[in-house]
């Protein structure tokens, strides 16, 4: 049997157990409130605006996984000739080191004469053409044709321009374009979709302005 004072003792600390017990409620209570007030606060702003930042982290996270609507994703091509476009293609977008990567070869085509790099095809090159010569309807076109390339390989499904969301795809498409300066301008126009700002780049909503 135990003795008055370890009788007295147990009950002290059951006591004590149950306070701490007690309290430990109240403010899981209070924090539920707080944390459910929190959550809807999320969950009624991912369903307005969509989910995902489009990092590269994120993408290759489980994150995917989540239900809903998820952000649109898009570099512009002044992202991807920038130097955090530059990073994201030297971490990310393997297949076409910046380094040794040319034009000709990425799309299969005969379209530089003679071949330019991938580096040489950002904003405001004025690159010789192999097919078309350079005029006002036709300048930029290989910088979209990079940019849309590196959004398809780096963003997939997210990117969105249906039909367009593999390398191959945009390389196919690039390559039937070729055949005239009308096709050639309606790829521009079918890839140039940084001037919504729902379109999202690693990280940030694109600002049109």
């Amino acid at each position: 049997m135990k003795s008055e004072t370890e009788a007295t003792t147990s009950i002290s600390n059951d006591a004590a157990a149950t306070k701490t017990v007690d309290s430990g409620r109240r403010k899981l209570g209070t924090a539920g409130v707080s944390a459910t007030a929190i959550l809807l606060t999320v969950s009624s702003r991912s369903a307005m605006g969509g989910w995902g930042q489009c990092t590269g982290s994120e993408l290759a996270s489980s994150n995917l996984s989540r239900t809903g609507n998820a952000n649109p994703c898009g570099c512009s091509p002044g992202y991807w000739w920038s130097v955090n476009g530059y990073d994201t293609w030297d971490r990310y977008i393997t297949a076409y080191p910046r380094a040794t990567s040319n034009f000709n070869q990425a799309f299969g085509i005969n379209y530089f004469d003679p071949d330019v790099l991938l580096t040489a095809c950002g904003p405001g090159s004025d690159n010789p053409r192999a097919l078309f010569p350079t005029d006002s309807g036709l300048q930029n076109v290989a910088m979209h044709a990079v940019a849309a390339l590196f959004n398809a390989y780096f963003y997939g499904a997210r990117y969105p321009v249906i039909g367009l969301q593999t390398p191959s795809a945009v390389i196919s498409a690039f390559q039937a374009a070729t055949a005239s300066a009308d096709a050639l301008k309606a790829f521009v126009t079918r890839v140039d979709v940084y001037a919504s700002s729902n379109t999202w780049c690693h990280g940030q909503p694109h600002d049109p302005g």
